[in-house]
């Protein structure tokens, strides 16, 4: 089987760039004739170090920001990709676009040109966005209603697809716009590596009492609401850190988070580390006493779609607290593996307060979180993925009875 995929990332950086390298390597594990071909977009991140050198790699589609180029440079921009796609598209069975619109466009465009189906993923704010916003909506929703399937990465995703487009979903996150059929297959994690320690030297957190946060400096992200919520709970606990990790842009957003810890006193016990690679990344979730990401619907509707890391630290054997109302609430299973409480301030100071406090509780968490991470990998994400895959092919062939 060879499948032509369409990203703007192959980094660790990033959680869309995890999700393809995670499930390209559990589809290779899972097929001895699958083939993956990957287009990257321009200015991509970092490649990781995971990326197998064998896979062929080119750098063929708009950069990131397409979705805000001037429409003199948005046109050119989605021709010269669109056949560059269908050109590689020719040599594969089908096309599947993980990038969100308007890249999906791209690749639907391309697949169609060529003769092949299209499978899109929908990963969360950039899959809900251009149907809401007043220049791509009716494009989006075009393209859309045209992918032969749509994967989404959490119940909550399908839902909040599905409320746009005023459509019904069930239980599981399953819904139909237009002809393709959207399913829910949960992102995964592969729980080995979290398992083995962690290769660093000595490293300033290895002194510290402290809980731990991943993930840009963004408002969706919520950094305002666990900073705050930290900041209240280590003003009554002087032995507790707060390590935060995600590239520092040195905005606003950025500023107000520091100031967070400034007004509460505890400033010095607050540390925005910017990026780490992936050994000090597992150190700091070994290391933590607590994950805490709180994510929030942002002013401009961008929400959280699921939040691999929550996984990660489970198979670190870690608590988690999370958020109601984002996709976290498939990735913690509340008072199981974590906690899931109102994306408030009060709410998640009120958790935090019983982690921080509770080592039984830490430890029944990060236990039964450690075995929901080793019952959830990327095989079986990729097992159902496959299904995707083979439904779509066989309506091409006329062999599905299903619909």
């Amino acid at each position: 089987m060879k499948v032509l995929y369409l990203t703007d990332s192959l980094s660790d950086l990033d959680g869309v760039g995890r999700y393809t390298v995670c499930l390209l390597q559990a589809l290779e594990a899972a097929r001895p004739d699958f083939e993956p071909r990957v287009h990257l977009a321009r200015k991509h991140r970092p490649t990781s170090a995971d990326v197998p050198q064998h896979w062929p790699v080119a750098v063929t589609l708009p950069p990131d920001y397409f979705f805000y180029m001037a429409r003199s440079r948005f046109w050119p921009s989605l021709v010269q990709s669109t056949w560059r796609v269908a050109r590689a598209a020719r040599h594969v069975d089908l096309v599947h676009g993980i990038k969100d619109y308007p890249h999906n466009l791209v690749g639907l465009l391309g697949a169609r040109l060529a003769g092949k189906p299209f499978v899109a993923t929908a990963h969360g704010t950039y899959t809900v966005q251009p149907l809401l916003d007043a220049r791509h909506r009716r494009l989006s929703r075009w393209a859309y209603q045209r992918f032969d399937a749509m994967i989404t990465v959490s119940r909550y995703t399908a839902r909040r697809l599905a409320e746009v487009l005023g459509q019904s979903v069930d239980e599981v996150g399953s819904l139909h716009v237009g002809r393709a059929h959207v399913t829910t297959v949960p992102n995964c994690v592969d729980p080995a590596p979290f398992e083995r320690p962690a290769e660093v030297g000595r490293r300033p957190w290895h002194d510290w009492r402290f809980t731990l946060g991943i993930g840009e400096l963004k408002e969706r992200k919520g950094h305002h609401v666990a900073l705050e919520a930290w900041a209240r709970v280590a003003a009554q606990r002087p032995d507790l850190h707060h390590v935060l990790v995600g590239n520092r842009p040195g905005d606003d957003y950025e500023r107000s988070l520091l100031a967070i810890g400034e007004a509460h006193g505890v400033g010095d016990r607050l540390h925005l580390v910017g990026n780490v690679d992936e050994e000090e990344k597992r150190d700091l979730l070994q290391r933590c006493e607590a994950f805490v990401h709180t994510p929030v619907r942002a002013a401009d509707g961008g929400f959280e779609g699921f939040g691999i890391v929550y996984l990660e630290a489970s198979a670190c054997a870690k608590p988690v607290l999370g958020t109601l109302d984002c996709g976290a609430e498939d990735a913690i299973v509340n008072e199981t593996t974590g906690l899931l409480v109102e994306p408030n301030v009060e709410a998640a100071s009120a958790g935090l307060a019983r982690l921080v406090d509770d080592g039984d509780l830490r430890a029944r968490l990060g236990r039964n979180g450690l075995a929901h991470a080793r019952a959830n990998t990327w095989a079986r994400n990729a097992e159902r993925v496959l299904g995707v895959y083979s439904k779509v092919l066989a309506r091409r062939t006329g062999t599905d009875t299903e619909r």
